[in-house]
């Protein structure tokens, strides 16, 4: 099941690792939205469900904290299963490692996509983690007395999220948020957030373009999954406000 039907069609540039290191994994944060269980098969065939708290996502695996009750073996099978509403995505997996530890079993696995459908659909759900996640503080020049800016990114640029706030106060006035070829923004004294698109020609300047009822929705979901998994680079009251325009 695809959690985007007009967005988020090609897959993500974010999930690509750099050609010199493996596959990024994605921390998880506290507010993931999705509920989470693990299958976990044994000799006979049969599976047992634990409840499972996601640590980290990859583009070609995870990591999930399970009860020390659970027992697994390495290249074991498994299914992780992500519900939310009536969403709902179920991927086989094998397991690569498995440890107890003193009030819970780590296990991790290497999913095995049954077909195209089921790895973009994965890549859908993933790719707002990783947009949260990646951000770290970067550089910015000061260009407005009194509201002093500050700027996360990730990766060339085609994830950022900007801040500025006033002086003395050092509240939060505005901000905006890109996502790739999307972006959300709001400043003090809109109603709500305001949506928008960016042209994809990367021979030409950054254009912003009108985007369909669809396509605002679906942005709008991609900014609310983001949020909870906001980056701790990012500053706390950055990410309590930002969770108040999610909530």
């Amino acid at each position: 099941m695809l959690l985007f039907k007009s967005i988020l069609e090609a897959e993500p540039a974010t999930l690509k690792p750099d050609e010199k290191r493996k596959q990024p994994r994605y921390p998880l944060g506290d507010d993931f939205i999705f509920h989470t269980k693990l299958t976990l098969f044994q000799n006979g065939g049969k599976g047992k469900d634990w409840s499972a708290t996601p640590v980290n996502l990859s583009a070609t695996g995870a990591s999930v904290q399970v009860s020390m009750a659970a027992m697994a073996l390495q290249r074991g099978q498994c299914q992780l299963k992500f519900r939310h509403g009536d969403y709902h995505l179920h991927l086989p997996a094998t397991v690569t490692h498995f440890r107890r530890y003193a009030q819970y079993s780590l296990c991790g696995m290497i999913f095995n996509f049954p077909d195209e459908e089921s790895r973009q659909s994965y890549f859908q759900l993933l790719e707002p983690v990783a947009i949260g996640s990646s951000l770290k503080a970067v550089d910015v020049v000061q260009d407005a007395p009194g509201r002093p800016k500050e700027k996360y990114g990730a990766g060339n640029g085609s994830v950022a999220l900007t801040v500025w706030r006033n002086e003395p106060e050092n509240s939060i006035i505005s901000f905006d948020f890109r996502m790739r070829q999307y972006g959300v923004s709001w400043m003090k004294g809109l109603a709500e957030l305001e949506v928008y698109g960016l042209a994809t020609d990367e021979s030409a300047p950054e254009e912003i373009v009108a985007l369909n009822e669809e396509q605002n929705e679906e942005v709008r979901w991609l900014f609310c999954l983001a949020v909870p998994n906001l980056s701790k680079a990012v500053p706390l009251d950055v990410r309590e406000f930002l969770a108040t325009l999610v909530a």
